[in-house]
Parts: C-alpha cells; sequence; structure tokens
C-alpha cells in the first residue's frame, strides 16, 4: 500500500499539482463581505470598517491615524470645505483651519474634509469659535 501511495504522490508531483491553498476563516470572509450600513452617520461607519478591502470599496483611506498609530478608515465628506457656522450643517464638523483665531470670536468655518476627528482643531458653534480639541 505504501508504494501505492508513493506511486501516487510521484504522479501527482510529475503532473504539477499545486499544494492547497489555505481556506479562509468564517471570521475572514465575515470582514471581506461587510456590509457599511450607510444610514449611520459618516464618522460611524468609518469605525465600523475593519478591513482595508472595504474601506476602500467605500472611497476611504486605510491609515494610522491618533497618537497610537493604529490602522482606521478615513471616509472622504461630500460637503468638505462648505462654509458653516455650526457642525449641523455638516456631515461631520464645522472647524475654523486658522490657529490665530481666539475662542469666543464670531466667525464662518469650513466643513471638515474627512472622518479623521483625531488631532487638535477648533470647531465651531453657533458662529463662534469653541475652546480648540485634542482628541487622540
Amino acid at each position: 500500500m505504501r508504494a501505492v501511495n508513493l506511486i501516487a504522490v510521484l504522479f501527482l508531483i510529475g503532473c504539477g499539482a499545486q499544494p492547497q491553498e489555505k481556506v479562509p476563516s468564517l471570521e475572514e470572509v465575515a470582514k471581506l463581505e461587510q456590509v457599511v450600513d450607510t444610514s449611520l452617520p459618516l464618522v460611524q461607519q468609518a469605525y465600523s470598517i475593519e478591513t482595508q478591502e472595504v474601506c476602500e470599496r467605500q472611497g476611504g483611506s486605510w491609515k494610522k491615524i491618533g497618537r497610537q498609530q493604529s490602522f482606521g478608515c478615513v471616509l472622504p465628506t461630500a460637503d468638505a470645505g462648505n462654509v458653516c457656522n455650526d457642525s449641523r450643517e455638516c456631515e461631520v464638523a464645522c472647524i475654523v483651519d486658522d490657529n490665530d483665531i481666539k475662542a469666543g470670536e464670531e466667525v464662518q468655518g469650513v466643513c471638515l474634509n474627512n472622518t479623521d476627528l483625531l488631532g487638535c482643531r477648533s470647531y465651531v458653534s453657533n458662529g463662534v469659535v469653541e475652546q480648540t480639541l485634542c482628541v487622540d
């Protein structure tokens, strides 16, 4: 019987048979097939995405973010750069890019261009700049 098995193996090798590929686990398949709930706010959509493939399929960028440099999905906003007076007017947030503006000043802000809320930002609420908020 050993001789038959050996001959079968040698025959398969000679025919160019390839070793069996690794079959993905159910968890790996589920991550690849992840469906993003687009009824959620955009930031929650971004944080719910677990893989680079799904992120890119949603039009996002898979990158290291925050102080810990963990990979996450950053989705672009449709209203990036639009003038705003409050975050309610934006998909993500209304901010000021000018570091010289002090908290309490009346300003018009712009809508944030993506879902990355980490770092230091000055948000606009009811046309007034709030204290700079740093999030890591």
